[in-house]
């Protein structure tokens, strides 16, 4: 489990980066059948649960080393050379655990928009990797009842919000959590059309909550205390693109909570959020902002993936199709390094190490206890053996955290530390096994 995509660490010698190069670049290894190998084993982890699909969009950008890359597309800005990762992360709702992958879409972008693009329908469209991903992942999670998807303001689009929310035959339910971005036309009568961030301003508040919100960058972390309002509107259909089969009009509910008193230089809280799930209390309102908060789990995995972790954009790889196939896999491997971060308290003790950790890792873990574990009580593995909780206080301690409970909580990049050096210890272990006889 070589969680690098840096390929000198990758491989141990000449002959193994050629063969991993190689491997990346065959044509019969594909981004897609990584990413389906990875959402069937989520897909088991997911079941009789209700899970929170949070999708995002990165860039993965190579312009430091666009002399080496070939085959690649344009980034953002129009001008460095990249690709695209979109995935869908699968999380428990009721306890944050993270589940896996559930589906994700890579792409490079050969070509700049159209003059005519907004007029294009979804399906031609960038923007259409939202409805196609989630389909796919849902389509996965076969035995998950209730999936809620959760996503950032990119994902304000109505043909999302048209065609997402779905209740299937068999009793399988999907629902969207979406952050508004657009101040949206609303149906009503009249030649003035009302508009969404006026109607939402007017509604009363229905109560106050606070809670500790992280650090960001440029952000740092504090309390924040909101005001709450909800209610339903009725949005109405874009003009420009405007898909016949998808309604005129449509109906959701939606969260507002905005920060009251912020920090002086500091931008307030405010957050409009869509849903499909039903709101006509105060407490299910606040159910809604405590499964969006639950959104910020996807950029701490592109934090692992990029520059804080894994390192993808550092890869030697050339071509564009391979790198793709690395992407993916490193995808895999980043969600696997926030798995143990959110696995390193009670939750991650109901949780088996089997759902992160291969068979031949389990002796090397049991292993590391003598070494890992303190004299005292304080410095003992709390958790109850071969559970994610155990294998991830191990991996912290290999990457640098003293195990003391006064101590910062292990974050992705000591986890990540953790991985790099047990990688190296299971080498080791495995090299010292005896071998059968007669090889």
């Amino acid at each position: 489990m070589r969680l690098t995509a840096t390929m000198r660490q990758l491989a141990d010698n000449r002959a193994e980066m050629v063969a991993t190069t190689r491997f990346f670049r065959n044509p019969k290894v594909t981004a897609a059948e990584i990413v389906a190998t990875a959402a069937a084993q989520t897909a088991v982890a997911a079941a009789g649960r209700h899970v929170l699909l949070i999708e995002d969009t990165s860039e993965i950008n190579f312009e430091g080393k666009a002399g080496r890359k070939r085959g690649l597309g344009r980034v953002g800005n129009g001008r460095d050379v990249g690709l695209f990762v979109h995935p869908a992360i699968a999380v428990d709702a009721a306890d944050g655990t993270l589940l896996g992958l559930a589906g994700a879409t890579l792409w490079r972008r050969h070509k700049a928009k159209a003059e005519d693009y907004q007029a294009q329908p979804i399906e031609t469209k960038e923007s259409h990797r939202w409805i196609a991903t989630v389909r796919t992942a849902r389509a996965v999670l076969a035995e998950t009842p209730l999936a809620t998807v959760v996503a950032d303001r990119e994902a304000d689009i109505y043909e999302l919000f048209a065609r997402l929310p779905e209740a299937g035959p068999d009793g399988l339910h999907t629902h969207l959590l979406v952050r508004c971005h657009h101040d949206r036309a609303l149906a009503g009568q009249g030649r003035k059309r009302p508009r969404l961030h006026d109607t939402v301003a007017a509604w009363p508040e229905a109560g106050r909550i606070g809670f500790d919100l992280d650090a960001r960058p440029g952000r740092p972390a504090r309390h924040v205390s909101l005001a709450v309002r909800f209610g339903s509107v009725r949005l109405r259909q874009p003009a420009t693109g405007a898909d016949p089969k998808d309604p005129r009009d449509l109906t959701l509910n939606l969260v507002e909570v905005s920060e009251i008193d912020p920090p002086p230089g500091q931008t307030p809280i405010l957050w409009r959020l869509y849903t499909s799930h039903v709101v006509t209390t105060l407490d299910q309102a606040v159910a809604v902002v405590e499964l969006y908060r639950r959104r910020w789990i996807v950029e701490q995995v592109f934090r692992t993936l990029k520059s804080r972790g894994i390192a993808i954009e550092d890869s030697f790889i050339a071509d564009g199709d391979a790198l793709e196939n690395l992407a993916a896999t490193a995808l895999i491997a980043a969600i696997r390094v926030m798995q143990c971060v959110h696995a390193r308290g009670q939750a991650g003790a109901l949780i088996p190490a089997a759902r992160v950790f291969r068979p031949a890792d389990m002796p090397v873990l049991k292993a590391l206890v003598r070494s890992l574990e303190g004299k005292t009580l304080k410095q003992k593995n709390p958790f109850p053996p071969e559970t994610l909780a155990w294998a991830s206080w191990l991996i912290a301690r290999l990457g640098g955290w003293k195990g003391y409970a006064s101590e910062r909580p292990p974050g992705p990049i000591t986890m990540h530390n953790g991985f790099q050096r047990f990688d190296a210890i299971a080498i080791g272990f495995a090299l010292a096994q005896p071998r059968p006889p007669g090889n």
